[in-house]
């Protein structure tokens, strides 16, 4: 499996609910960046996390914070260990109703099989407006 199969099967999995597959392909030591790796008050997302365990954290977070609505892959590409995939997405703020709409991108590193990098590039500011 190539670099960029190897993102869409974890993402297939995440997707269609089978979050233990999703794991297994986290390598143990993976440095996750849901959004903005520095933490902050305005969204709980920001920050790293680290591993399958924190790939599990970030995506519960997820999950208590936004309903997706519409996630649409317009491209993606590899080159080596590094995969890049795009395109736009809609959700929807469990909090406080609001959608949130954005262009996004995932940048990934992946060593034999594993995830060893995950970044996921999005509008924050428009996230933070619909949460807060």
């Amino acid at each position: 499996m190539n670099t960029l199969d190897t993102v869409k099967h974890f993402l297939d999995n995440v997707f269609s609910g089978k979050m233990e597959d999703a794991l297994s392909m986290v390598h143990r030591n993976a440095k996750i960046i849901p959004s903005r790796s520095e933490a902050g008050n305005r969204n709980p997302l920001y920050g790293s996390y680290e591993g399958p365990e924190g790939m599990r954290d970030m995506f519960t977070t997820f999950g208590e914070l936004l309903e997706p609505e519409n996630f649409d892959v317009e491209d993606s590409f590899f080159e080596g260990e590094h995969a890049a995939m795009y395109g736009k997405l809609i959700h929807r703020s469990r909090q406080t109703d609001k959608k949130f709409a954005s262009d996004w991108a995932l940048i990934c590193r992946v060593k034999e099989e594993k995830i060893v990098f995950y970044h996921f590039y999005e509008d924050t500011a428009a996230l933070e407006e619909a949460i807060n």
